[in-house]
């Protein structure tokens, strides 16, 4: 039976640390006991209340998410606070959590190649420092808010509306930043892509890109990541067959962001 420690280990050859942006905190966020043996792990996007409560009723001894729990610095921990009566609960019940935040965007096989096989995208490179971008075979003279819209919905399991800035372009080669790409748009321009797809982006940015001539899609923060779970999941499975895995999916997420 792999240990807390050994499936961190494991985990980081996979997603390493290297890869994690100089702003970004990951990795390691809470370990108890680092030699107790893993049986269950839960998997996750967000490590909300709910998802701790969850695992603690159902006898998990760890989380893996892709946010970080633990983002900035901690000055004190009381139970009255939200942050810290969650690592009250993840401590007193022995739960460990790791998060594999901005290296899971980049790493091959993260957040951004799940939306891009998800979405079929062939010729798949790099773009930018976390991104991909590649070509998308649709109806000629198709539009972003045509096919291509529905598409992105059925694939990425989007149930609210996608938010779509039309410049025109027919859709044939797109980039993907997974979560908040807002800082992308002159450049996914600037490499010759008509559209560009993330999670959320300011009102201004919508302007810009419009302003650009890039065709814009906004589909949810949550649903531009939680695609990455299963990927995690196999990676777990790969390390340990034994692990029994879960993830766990919040019925509503933005309640607790």
């Amino acid at each position: 039976m792999a240990s807390i420690n050994e499936l961190y280990n494991r985990l980081e050859e996979a997603i390493p640390a290297e890869l994690s942006c100089d702003w970004d905190n990951d990795g390691r966020m809470v370990v108890p006991n680092g030699e107790k043996d893993v049986k269950k792990a839960l998997i996750c996007l967000d490590v909300t209340e709910s998802a701790i409560d969850y695992a603690i009723e159902n006898g998990f001894d760890c989380i893996i998410s892709h946010h970080p729990i633990i983002f900035h610095g901690i000055k004190n921990i009381d139970a009255d606070n939200y942050l810290s009566r969650k690592l009250c609960k993840l401590i007193k019940n022995d739960i460990s959590v790791f998060s594999f935040h901005t290296r899971l965007d980049k790493v091959s096989g993260g957040v951004n190649d799940a939306i891009a096989d998800l979405l079929g995208l062939k010729n798949v490179t790099d773009f930018s420092d976390v991104g991909r971008m590649g070509e998308i075979d649709l109806d000629k003279n198709s539009s972003v808010t045509e096919s291509f819209a529905a598409l992105i919905k059925e694939a990425l399991n989007v149930n609210g509306s996608l938010t779509i800035v039309d410049s025109g372009r027919v859709v044939k080669k797109v980039a993907i930043v997974g979560g908040s790409g807002k800082e992308y748009i002159e450049e996914a321009y600037e490499c010759g892509c008509d559209t560009l797809i993330t999670g959320e982006a300011p009102y201004n940015c919508q302007q810009e890109a419009k302003g650009t001539g890039i065709n814009l899609v906004l589909a949810g923060h949550y649903f531009t990541e939680n695609v990455v779970c299963p990927r995690i999941e196999i990676l777990i499975k790969n390390f340990d067959m034994d692990i029994y895995t879960e993830i766990y999916n919040d019925t509503n997420p933005a309640t607790e962001r």
